[in-house]
């Protein structure tokens, strides 16, 4: 059914006011060490980049550092359709009629905004980057000065202007070889895995308060996540989000049901939460893959 909407209010309504809301992390354990170190070169003026597999809370880790600085949050998210334009902005068509080829007409893009205005810019898998796009941020990492050429001006970085940069380990699939020239700007290295099992926990339990699930529970759902993450047959494990969705999912489940939550509701759960939360190795059938750690964790399959 088709119906009037006020579209303008709707996006008044709905804004988000600040992109740093909602963190729910748990600034323990490997987390409080990447941060302390963070902070470490922020202070001392160094570029720092993490690298961590995909899903491991660097994100949000980097969200919880902009906060704490009370500096505005700008990311982008390299990819093989990321170019220039998306980082350092363009003329917008309708603007340039009534302007002309003007600042005014000028919609400048996230890294951008984040030298002029100052905050923290997340360049987020930094090296599934095309060398030639990664190219556009060199002089604002070195020189604190951006060029943009369609006004064909330099123009000086703010003093909060800051870039984080996110990567996953050299060895996935769809990462490059980083340029040279990128690889220098950034002078601290901070290595991120998977966190330990008591920080996962509780990391459980701050992002699925309303569910109150039982230890035992709990306990099989991370023996789960480590099983598939140490498993040579996998090649893309489950992430930390994948481990709170399937509390959350078995959570939602149980109440529904009105039940406990037993191991065969744990495994309808999980088969449908993991099948596409995990990746294969090339000619390795999930399928037969996830009966055998059911059957081995919770017995059902």
């Amino acid at each position: 059914m088709s119906e009037n909407v006020d579209f303008s209010k709707l996006v008044e309504a709905r804004k988000i006011v600040d992109i740093r809301e909602n963190i729910n992390i748990v600034l323990e354990g490997q987390y409080k060490e990447a941060y302390d170190a963070m902070m470490d070169a922020y202070n001392a003026g160094l570029f720092v980049g993490l690298v961590g597999p995909v899903g491991c809370g660097k994100t949000a880790l980097c969200r919880k550092f902009a906060y704490d600085l009370h500096q505005e949050f700008y990311w982008v998210t390299f990819s093989d359709l990321v170019r220039p334009a998306t980082l350092i902005g363009s003329f917008d068509p309708t603007l340039v009629f009534k302007y002309g080829f003007s600042p005014d007409s000028y919609v400048p893009g996230p890294f951008t905004l984040s030298a002029l205005k100052g905050g923290v810019f997340l360049a987020n898998e930094l090296n599934r980057g095309d060398e030639y796009v990664l190219n556009s941020m060199l002089d604002a990492m070195e020189e604190r000065r951006l060029f943009i050429p369609q006004l064909k001006t330099w123009l000086k970085a703010h003093d909060d202007f800051y870039v984080i940069s996110a990567m996953n380990p050299s060895e996935m699939r769809g990462t490059r070889k980083l340029p040279s020239a990128i690889k220098d700007r950034i002078k601290v290295w901070i290595n991120l895995g998977y966190p330990g099992k008591a920080l996962e926990l509780k990391i459980m339990d701050v992002n699925c308060p309303e569910y109150k699930l039982s230890a035992a529970t709990q306990e099989k759902i991370l023996e789960l996540m480590i099983q598939c993450r140490n498993d040579p047959d996998v090649e893309a494990p489950p992430s930390l989000r994948t481990s709170i969705g399937l509390a959350r999912f078995i959570g939602e489940r149980a109440s529904r049901l009105k039940k406990d939550v037993d191991n065969a509701l744990i495994a309808s759960c999980a088969r449908l939460i993991l099948r596409e939360g995990i990746e294969m190795k090339p000619g390795r059938d999930v399928d037969a893959f996830l009966k055998k750690l059911l059957t081995r964790v919770v017995g059902v399959a």
